[in-house]
């Protein structure tokens, strides 16, 4: 489907009509059909207040997917003004107000105060921003993150946070050359995170915003996802879904389960992206949206890599199987961790009600590794 098609689906589906939409943009009508015609496109700014409005994340465009949305909003919706307001109150000489391409979850804006740049990031769990701080604030000598400085709330109870501005541009923003030549930097950057120091009673699996995270071991935190107790995969076909690729899914890794061994954890990045990393002159200056962290094996984080198998990072991924499936072992172990990364993704998208990638297009890529490996 083509972008002004997908905007006009959009603006049908929320109940608006074009002469809404130009209102609410300060444009004329026009121009929102033009743009739903495919006659001309949004520029940047236009693109980024059209997200806002329809609530939808710019990957669902760019990296060519959409999002099923459970029970829960995509983000907030606050205006410009809005905005504005809430960050005089710590910035009373605020300039500039920027919005940028953010989340599933969160609008983001950048502004100017005084000599210094920021983020403004509103929406989302108070708990993600605090896990960030947490990071921010011990490991940001360690690899490069991004500085969170306050986090507040609105009167409604709506979490929001601000944080240094990272000079450079999210990868998938960069050419196809400059992506290909920051493959290495890239993977440099996640072993310097796997290096820095974590707490020596931390546990394994994703850690709160104090640094402890609840499995003693890194098979629990990867067997957890079948464990009948804790994750109640029933409700599956109560929500009218198949559990076909599921429960062949969970018998595969049941199967492979005895490689996973892990002695010692590593600070992990679970979701690394072209969306949530920054880059300026050939270097890796930010690993940003690091709510998803966790402490256990590195080869995790590649294995997300491969799940998502973004289009944007072909040549990264190429790197990845070249340097971390080097042999029968961890070719298995990449595997199941891929095939536990998609698990995840269900449950918590459909049983769940969280936000998350479209179950269908999950579904479907989980279904292909299980037939086709890695």
């Amino acid at each position: 489907m083509r972008i002004g098609e997908q905007l006009k689906t959009i603006r049908n589906g929320v109940g608006l009509t074009q002469e809404d939409v130009a209102q609410k943009l300060c444009v004329t009508r026009q121009a929102v059909s033009n743009w739903e015609q495919g006659k001309t496109i949004p520029d940047l700014y236009a693109f980024a207040r059209l997200a806002s409005v329809y609530q939808f994340s710019p990957d669902e465009f760019l990296l060519g997917k959409s999002y099923f949305k459970g029970m829960q909003n995509m983000k907030t919706n606050f205006s410009d003004a809005q905005i504005e307001r809430l960050i005089l109150k710590t910035y009373p000489d605020m300039s500039d107000l920027m919005p940028l391409s953010g989340g599933l979850v969160s609008q983001t804006f950048s502004f100017q105060s005084g000599e210094g740049k920021y983020i403004f990031q509103i929406g989302g769990k108070r708990d993600d921003y605090e896990k960030q701080l947490y990071i921010s604030k011990r490991y940001r000598n360690a690899f490069p993150v991004r500085e969170i400085l306050s986090i507040k709330e609105t009167e409604e109870g709506i979490a929001y946070c601000i944080s240094r501005f990272i000079k450079g541009r999210k990868l998938f923003d960069l050419s196809d050359r400059e992506r290909r030549e920051l493959s290495t930097p890239l993977i440099e950057a996640l072993s310097q995170m796997a290096k820095a120091e974590i707490p020596t009673d931390g546990g394994y699996g994703r850690f709160d915003a104090n640094g402890h995270a609840p499995y003693k071991t890194w098979k629990d935190f990867i067997t957890v996802i079948y464990n009948d107790s804790v994750c109640d995969w029933s409700a599956l076909a109560l929500k009218g879904f198949s559990d076909t690729v599921v429960r062949k899914a969970i018998d595969e890794l049941k199967t492979k389960i005895d490689c996973i061994q892990l002695e010692k954890p590593c600070l992990v990045n679970g979701d690394v992206g072209s969306y949530n990393v920054i880059a300026n002159d050939g270097k890796i200056t930010g690993l940003i949206d690091c709510g998803s962290a966790l402490y256990g094996d590195p080869h995790y984080a590649m294995a997300n890599l491969l799940f998502w198998n973004e289009d944007k990072l072909q040549d990264l991924i190429a790197e990845v199987r070249r340097r971390y499936i080097t042999d029968e072992n961890s070719k298995r172990k990449i595997y199941c961790y891929i095939l536990r990364i998609g698990l995840e993704e269900i449950y918590n998208t459909v049983i769940l009600n969280e936000i998350g990638y479209d179950v269908n297009w999950v579904c479907n890529r989980l279904d292909e590794v299980l037939k086709n490996g890695i």
